[in-house]
């Protein structure tokens, strides 16, 4: 079983895809004329994703924040969850609320970030707040797509 620490997180961004011309699919071979037409709303396309890069996502989080975001962020935007349950506009007010829950606030903390920066001086390690950093991120992608026609969220 994976540690929390182990997880690697993948956001995108998908919206019901802008077909240039009718496509028909096959949904019912007991009918004479087995194929209908193919909405846009019936298929999505990709328009943001971004990779974390980080395999210690919470890294800079205490026990409890982990489970909030887990809990709150996470498993309501997974694949298991409905389309329509995932829109950019929910999204972006579980990251509002989760920036400023106390309990996500308190339960994280600055740690070594995995880079060094070259100086004149040396190396610099530039310290990093990974959870809140994530959050705030997240609450810039939710913002540029919030407008977008039936936009949703993924993250895996």
């Amino acid at each position: 079983m994976l540690e929390l620490t182990e997880i690697r997180l993948h956001l995108s961004i998908w919206r019901p895809a802008s077909l240039q011309r009718t496509y028909l699919h096959k949904d019912d071979e007991s009918r004479p004329d087995p194929y209908s037409p193919l909405y846009e709303s019936a298929l999505l396309e990709q328009i943001y994703a971004w990779d974390t890069g980080l395999h210690d996502i919470y890294g800079s989080c205490n026990e409890t924040a982990a489970k909030l975001l887990r809990s709150r962020l996470v498993r309501p935007f997974s694949s298991q969850t409905a389309q329509a349950k995932r829109s950019v506009r929910r999204f972006q007010g579980v990251v509002s609320d989760l920036i400023s829950d106390p309990d996500v606030c308190t339960g994280t903390f600055w740690s070594d970030a995995p880079d060094t920066v070259t100086t004149n001086s040396g190396d610099l390690n530039l310290r990093a707040n990974a959870a809140l950093s994530l959050l705030r991120h997240f609450r810039w992608v939710a913002g540029v797509y919030a407008d977008v026609p039936g936009a949703s969220v993924l993250l895996r």
